[in-house]
């Protein structure tokens, strides 16, 4: 079983995709398998930090965290991985970037006069006691803020550039540079991912802080595999998660 707490306190929760975004936390942490949260691949070791697979998507996504929320409950979750970034962001392949904010880009309908999202159409994804969700949810931005020294240091030190701003869930990733452009026009995104507004949409259900990072494999341009770079933008991303650990 995954243990609630260690050394009296409730764990950090590492979620990421695939394991290729994780090779380099599990060495570091010397996370090892744990079947407390069967049926999803999760990990723990002797520290404070558990780590968990949540597959790829919004619905595994959204599946992971919700099974692991209803069984413990985390002083924080860290998404951790990869992204593509917008153009006109500041952010090239190589550089990290931290959620200010995660929106359901794709959630909504097309129109021939342009596209509807869920705020227009008047169907929440979430309503809570306080406050009414439509594609927009919130992360942590008092914790990024806090944190954005170390952040901006991890990024230096690899020579890299540390970029904040809304990221954007998509369920097809633009793989055409008129896609990119519009869904950055459209949102005000920095860069888009698969995963990240689905947990943020079970964590504020859950009232559990949130902090993304996603190190940048490409840009959404059309799409060219070779100007790609994966595991430099996992390691990044990973780096910058064992960076911030001890803070939190």
């Amino acid at each position: 079983m995954v243990e609630a707490t260690h050394r009296g306190r409730s764990p950090v929760v590492v979620l990421a995709a695939v394991p290729q975004e994780t090779l380099r936390l599990r060495e570091l942490l010397e996370l090892t398998p744990s079947d407390g949260l069967s049926p999803f691949a999760a990990f723990s070791g002797g520290g404070d930090t558990l780590l968990l697979h949540t597959g790829v998507g919004k619905v595994n996504a959204a599946s992971a965290a919700t099974a692991l929320l209803e069984r413990i409950t985390p002083r924080a979750i860290i998404v951790c991985g990869c992204g593509g970034a917008y153009p006109d962001s500041g952010l090239r392949v190589g550089d990290l970037a931290v959620a200010t904010a995660e929106i359901f880009g794709d959630e909504g309908v097309s129109t021939p006069t342009g596209f509807q999202d869920m705020a227009a159409l008047d169907l929440p994804l979430l309503t809570t006691i306080s406050q009414t969700f439509f594609n927009t949810f919130p992360v942590n931005t008092l914790c990024v803020e806090h944190l954005q020294s170390t952040l901006d240091a991890t990024a230096a030190a690899c020579g890299a550039r540390c970029v904040s701003g809304p990221f954007v869930t998509v369920s097809t990733c633009s793989g055409r540079a008129a896609l990119g452009a519009e869904l950055a026009q459209r949102t005000g995104g920095i860069c888009e991912n698969m995963e990240g507004a689905a947990i943020a949409s079970v964590c504020t259900r859950y009232t559990i802080p949130l902090l993304e990072i996603r190190g940048i494999s490409n840009l959404t341009e059309d799409r060219d595999l070779t100007r790609w770079d994966l595991r430099g933008a996992a390691t990044l991303a990973q780096q910058a998660v064992i960076d911030l650990l001890p803070l939190l």
